[in-house]
């Protein structure tokens, strides 16, 4: 039994959890990865995070936040993978591939629900990229923007974004998008060109101008698309499901739907980072809003749980 328990150490669980156990609670975080730190262990050079005026390495930030997470007093394992949650009672049980556990309070800080493609330079912590248009819409509005993905999702999304955005193309992440003919005349109807029988390579360039580089399929000859934005829709992550068996709201695209002080529709239960329906995709951000949540859980315990 603990205080609370954090699902995901990026830096966002990280942050919650060195901030709860100087709170003086007991915390668990559990993470499926070998390693903890999250997606920000790939960014080579971080040059806006704060006290690190000559820049740091995602790899040696993400090493030295782990560090200083285990020596407050947080337990952190990792390899273990989350399979089951049951929410409706006071205590909340997580199952994981190992063991079960219950906390009074539940963090969750999974990071994007939504899969990647694997294009080089994919990432959340990195401007121009999008996987949520309703989450960023202030910034798609007048602007061009290319949807990534093979997906009926993809489809859906860029016929939404016309609303919004000046000009929208959809690019396919194999073949042939598979879809409805009623849905390509849709397309057609709406003006958006569809770019088929490449992959996705690479992402180029820094707003407000980004390179999309697609490889194709039939002969490997690369093809550049300039845009302002790159929007990835791939199909969400399998723990989605898992959440969504417990009776979390999930957005559509995957992510979970908060409010302003990051409580799910369940209570006791948060969700902090890149995994709610915020904007979280830098590193500082997402560290400042596990600290957040860490000040929201400890509220809930000793006022709501306490009362």
């Amino acid at each position: 039994m603990y205080d609370v328990i954090i699902v995901g150490a990026g830096p966002t669980g990280l942050a919650a959890g060195t901030q709860l156990a100087l709170f003086g609670l007991d915390t668990l975080i559990l993470e499926a990865k070998e390693e903890a730190g999250g997606i920000a262990v790939k960014a080579k050079r971080l040059k806006n995070y704060p006290g690190f005026p000559d820049e740091i390495s995602g790899k040696e930030l993400m090493k030295k936040m782990t560090q200083q997470t285990i020596d407050s007093g947080v337990k952190l394992h990792t390899s273990e993978d989350v399979v089951h949650l049951s929410l409706r009672r006071r205590d909340k049980v997580v199952k994981t591939n190992h063991a079960v556990y219950s906390a009074k309070a539940l963090i969750l800080a999974t990071g994007s629900g939504m899969k990647g493609l694997g294009m080089k330079w994919e990432t959340w912590f990195g401007g121009g990229v999008a996987y949520c248009a309703e989450c960023t819409e202030q910034f798609f509005k007048g602007k061009d923007v290319v949807v990534v993905g093979s997906v009926r999702e993809a489809v859906e999304e860029a016929l939404r974004l016309t609303k919004i955005a000046a000009s929208v193309r959809l690019a396919n992440h194999a073949n042939r998008i598979l879809i409805s003919e009623q849905m390509r005349r849709q397309l057609e109807n709406k003006g958006i060109p569809v770019i088929e029988g490449f992959a996705g390579e690479e992402i180029d360039g820094s707003p407000p101008s980004k390179k999309l580089i697609l490889r194709s399929l039939e002969d490997g000859a690369i093809e550049k698309f300039e845009t302002n934005i790159i929007f990835v829709v791939a199909g969400v992550k399998p723990f989605v499901s898992v959440l969504r068996r417990a009776g979390i709201k999930i957005h559509r695209l995957g992510c979970v739907v908060v409010d302003e002080f990051g409580r799910t529709n369940i209570e006791g239960v948060f969700a902090a980072g890149g995994c709610a329906s915020t904007i979280k995709d830098l590193v500082p951000s997402c560290v400042g809003d596990g600290a957040t949540i860490a000040i929201q859980a400890r509220l809930y315990i000793s006022y709501v749980l306490n009362s």
